[in-house]
């Protein structure tokens, strides 16, 4: 806690009391990991086809029940309770899909500011033959992406488990307890990116695939699901005191 009220997450304990936590209850999070591998799995396999949106569904309730039981919240399946969390979750989809839209359209800018007959040819020309190769174009919005996770996906996630527990799912309330800690959650966004990719290359380096790769991606993200849950207890535990 600063002279300002503003509580700063210990990240590095965090991490290591996510990671006691799931050494001291191996066997569930061994289950949670095969069930974050078949969900995976089952998403890969139909994701171009109309099963793909039962199985986000399904995703979706299995992970409910899984944060609830780490949370100790019982019964872990809660339709009253999954159906709050829809609100920040949609939220949170919404926003995501608006700011990547932004970012994949910001290139074509330049078209609607009537440079010139001649620009316009040329540098439409130069998109259609190179926006779909050129590798530094998505390697960029990644970037940003990355950069403003933190307040568009990480801090609001806390939200999320915040409405799946039975308390307020209002994301401006998550911003107001989680301020003053982007640099804390930049460093989380990239310590998970960072570890799920270099998983992926080293799976492809070998020769792997992409169900080889949720073997190694299932209990990274089992593990930073705990992460989140530790990080959401250092937030809003004062609350939950309070209400108990």
């Amino acid at each position: 806690m600063t002279d300002n009220n503003i509580k700063k997450l210990p990240l590095k304990s965090i991490l290591r009391e996510a990671w006691v936590n799931c050494m001291a209850n191996r066997q569930m999070n061994l289950l949670f990991a095969v069930i974050a591998y078949v969900m995976g799995a089952l998403a890969l396999a139909s994701w171009k086809s109309l099963l793909f949106w039962p199985v986000l569904v399904l995703i979706y309730v299995l992970w409910g029940a899984c944060f609830r039981y780490y949370l100790g919240r019982k019964p872990f399946f809660e339709p009253r309770a999954l159906f709050n969390s829809l609100v920040p979750s949609t939220k949170i989809v919404m926003l995501s899909v608006v700011v990547v839209s932004v970012l994949v359209l910001l290139p074509m800018a330049p078209l609607f500011m009537n440079v010139s007959p001649e620009f316009n040819a040329a540098y439409a020309q130069f998109l259609q033959g190179n926006f779909e190769q050129n590798k530094l174009l998505f390697l960029i919005t990644d970037i940003v992406f990355l950069l403003i996770s933190p307040i568009m996906v990480y801090r609001p996630f806390l939200a999320w488990i915040s409405a799946l527990v039975g308390r307020s799912g209002s994301l401006r309330f998550a911003w107001s307890k989680t301020k003053g800690n982007y640099g804390e959650f930049l460093l989380l966004a990239v310590l998970t990116n960072f570890s799920i990719v270099l998983g992926r290359c080293l799976v492809w380096s070998l020769g792997g695939n992409d169900y080889l790769t949720l073997v190694l991606a299932a209990p990274l993200v089992v593990y930073f699901n705990v992460v989140s849950i530790k990080a959401y207890e250092f937030f809003f535990l004062d609350i939950e005191e309070q209400k108990a």
